[in-house]
């Protein structure tokens, strides 16, 4: 006769072998694995006073605001460090005969300068590290990786058209729930503002099986005299990424006012590797966005 006790053990042994079973044959749940890509965007003005008059703009109409998640693309020439030394090889670069400020050189002057001098990334905790073009996220792309080269040549060449905004970065592709807003600045400044502010977020649908840019855009046209019968208001750029050079270098006695905004909010959903072009009275918006493969970490041991 069984006792109490050894029944109890032999209902917890078969227990405990139905749920090994179990999960022997449950498959294995692997986490979702990042997906990297490569976005290229150039934002430009269109110059036509017919086509901005297309729609009716109104200060009452407009809701401009700044995402609180919002980031600014890292860029080299912002931490660029050239020390007194190197003052011979920027000249040589640039090809004038004393040293030339950072902000005056084109592109491709630039990246030349960087790739002599070495970056420099901002030091925490006395640490700092070498910007990594392969690895880093968010980190704006020199111009010889550009695809969009010979449009950006052809806009600035064009008489109806001004680039504004050039992007061209990295980053892994995430729900809206995740998803990083990019602060947009571009053309003539202001004080504290630009002719073209706002943001764009980089993001997947709910199906996961496209691609969406969401632009929040404002164009804006300045003078020095108010206008009083409308009423145009613009949002503070974010403390964390105002750029303090632009009101350091205007004039302390002009105050620039709001006259006219043009406000561009559009979503799309994009294939990758398809060129996509947004249109607005006011601006042009085309992008590209190509999947990215992070290249292996070379081994310290490789060359042993």
């Amino acid at each position: 006769m069984q006792t109490k006790k050894s029944a109890t053990f032999t209902v917890k042994n078969t227990l405990i072998t139905c749920f090994g079973i179990l999960l022997a044959a449950s498959p294995v749940i692997a986490l979702p694995q990042e997906r990297w890509f490569q976005i290229e965007i150039s934002i430009f003005s269109n110059e036509s006073p017919i086509d901005k008059s297309e729609e009716l703009w109104q200060p009452a109409r407009q809701q401009l605001a700044f995402p609180e998640k919002i980031r600014k693309l890292d860029n080299l020439i912002d931490i660029l460090t050239l020390d007194s030394s190197n003052s011979i090889n920027q000249t040589e670069v640039v090809g004038r005969e004393s040293a030339v400020a950072p902000r005056e050189l084109s592109p491709e002057q630039r990246e030349e300068i960087i790739l002599i001098t070495g970056p420099k990334n901002q030091t925490v905790n006395h640490e700092f590290r070498f910007f990594d073009f392969s690895r880093d996220d968010f980190l704006q792309l020199p111009p010889s990786s550009s695809d969009f080269q010979q449009t950006n040549r052809e806009l600035e060449r064009s008489p109806a058209h001004r680039l504004l905004f050039h992007g061209l970065w990295r980053q892994v592709v995430t729900n809206s729930a995740f998803a990083e807003p990019i602060y947009v600045e571009g053309g003539l400044a202001y004080g504290a503002q630009h002719e073209l502010q706002g943001s764009l977020t980089i993001r997947f649908n709910e199906g996961q099986d496209r691609i969406v840019v969401d632009a929040n855009l404002w164009f804006s046209e300045f003078s020095v005299v108010e206008n009083l019968t409308e009423k145009w208001e613009l949002p503070t750029p974010p403390k964390s990424i105002a750029n303090f050079d632009d009101l350091e270098t205007s004039n302390p006695d002009l105050i620039f006012h709001p006259i006219r905004v043009y406000h561009m909010q559009q979503t799309r959903d994009m294939r990758s590797r398809e060129f996509h072009y947004l249109d607005h009275p006011a601006l042009g918006l085309v992008i590209l966005v190509e999947p990215y493969e992070i290249p292996d970490p070379i081994s310290n041991n490789s060359n042993l």
